[in-house]
């Protein structure tokens, strides 16, 4: 089964109003985690449900946002996990249980789902999705055996703790009367919490809470959990400290650029990125283009150390979703060809640079530089502001096979070029990744295996 996710939560209790309007503003903000499906569940002793396929505003007008009654309030934006994409697996996932309304929304990947849905299947569970988030849901159900109004914070934490360890989630639940919500003992994944005028919630990042009043914003640490009550909150630890495995993706792709994610800002790391690369792979050239939008920092740390002029040589149709989190190859070839517009004068007789983030199929890079070729350049250089992508994940990013890995495919930097029919291609070596990043603390899995191929 495939494993491919990148999802973002939002959720939250208000002082005073309905929460609907600030969990849709906050998914709003998080959009660029998934594209294929957003959900609200609000309300406050009971709970309505309102999710389907498509972008948040598409899902969740302000039409329908309207109507929606409650205080307390969990959201969701999808991009498919362990379950195909379609309506029925979109979250918030919500059930009835002894009379009560409970649900959960969760971003990441839980590595023990296949073989836990199993046992539970055998022990006469019954499962309506093909997502693991309803298989943590039912799992904790199945322990806890009592009112989810009863449901106590730590006890939750060890339900997961005793059997999600190892996987890479941040999972937030409403119940009556409270959110819960907690950050994987590893770190994968980050969380966010605010204290604000309006109230307090919990966020996949923190550029989420941007349109709120915030007093206080706080990095859940792994390990750690939060409770938001009416009136109060309560962060506290439900699994011992130990080494972290932060995902250093979000920083080089997923997050924001206004984001503050494990301790640092994605953009300035992401310059930091590109000046490292440019640092190790200098190139004759007249123009450095940023394939944007992800790869604009990487692109000014790049000119920061090469001198080599910027300029917006792509132009990014922003009706376009994130390519890299589309499914399907040749959805995503399709939509590279929608996203991506060469400006002519800009390139034209042009010895050109062309930064971007990662290179993980190839499908955008190839597809740019075919672009480039046609707007008239005389030279396309591809430089990667990150190592060579070499082995799946299993904590939530899109890389499903290694056959689908550029790097698997082509194993000698001379036969990818001539595949990608650039003029050169180089990458930020592993070493310079981690002299950005650091050496521990970060989980480096998709690059670990990387061998300087010339």
């Amino acid at each position: 089964m495939k494993l491919h996710e990148e999802c973002g939560i939002f959720g939250g209790i208000m002082t005073s109003g309905v929460v609907a309007p600030i969990v849709q503003n906050g998914l709003f903000m998080l959009q660029h985690r998934g594209q294929e499906s957003a959900g609200l569940c609000c309300g406050d002793e009971d709970f309505s449900l309102h999710k389907g396929k498509g972008l948040v505003m598409h899902v969740l007008p302000d039409s329908r946002i309207k109507d929606i009654r409650g205080k307390i309030g969990i959201g969701h934006v999808r991009y498919s996990t362990q379950g195909c994409s379609d309506t029925l697996n979109a979250q918030p996932f919500m059930v009835r249980y002894l009379n009560e309304k409970v649900s959960i929304a969760h971003n990441g990947n839980v590595k023990s789902a296949i073989e836990m849905r199993k046992k539970l299947e055998h022990e006469g569970e019954i499962f309506v999705t093909s997502s693991d988030t309803e298989m943590i849901m039912k799992k904790v159900i199945k322990v806890l055996c009592k009112p989810p109004s009863q449901w106590e914070l730590k006890e939750v934490g060890q339900v997961l703790l005793d059997n999600f360890t190892g996987g890479a989630w941040s999972i937030v639940f409403a119940v009556p009367g409270k959110v819960l919500a907690y950050r994987d003992p590893l770190g994968f994944r980050p969380l966010f919490f605010c204290e604000a005028e309006e109230g307090f919630f919990v966020a996949s990042e923190d550029s989420a809470f941007r349109h709120l009043e915030p007093i206080n914003i706080i990095e859940i640490e792994p390990g750690e959990c939060v409770e938001i009550t009416y009136n109060n909150y309560k962060i506290s630890r439900f699994a011992k400290e130990t080494k972290h495995k932060k995902c250093v993706f979000e920083h080089i792709y997923f997050s924001r650029p206004d984001s503050n994610v494990f301790g640092r800002n994605v953009y300035m790391t992401r310059v930091e990125l590109g000046k490292k690369c440019a640092e190790e792979n200098p190139v004759k050239a007249d123009v450095v283009i940023p394939v944007m939008d992800s790869g604009f920092a990487a692109a000014n740390g790049f000119v920061h150390h090469s001198n080599i002029p910027l300029h917006m040589g792509l132009l990014r149709n922003h009706w376009v979703g994130r390519t890299f989190i589309v499914p399907g190859q040749k959805n995503r070839k399709n939509g590279v060809q929608r996203k991506q517009m060469p400006i002519k004068p800009v390139i034209e007789g042009k010895k050109i640079v062309l930064v971007d983030d990662s290179l993980v199929r190839g499908t955008t890079s190839k597809e740019i530089v075919r672009m480039m070729r046609k707007a008239g350049a005389k030279e396309v250089h591809i430089r990667i502001a990150s190592p060579r992508v070499v082995d799946t994940c299993f904590w939530g990013v899109d890389i499903p096979t290694k056959q689908e890995l550029i790097a698997d495919s082509y194993e000698f930097i001379a036969d990818l070029t001539k595949f990608i029919e650039a003029d050169s291609v180089a990458y930020l070596s592993f070493d310079g990744l981690k002299d950005v990043f650091g050496k521990t603390g970060w989980c480096y899995n998709c690059f670990e295996r990387e061998k300087n191929y010339d």
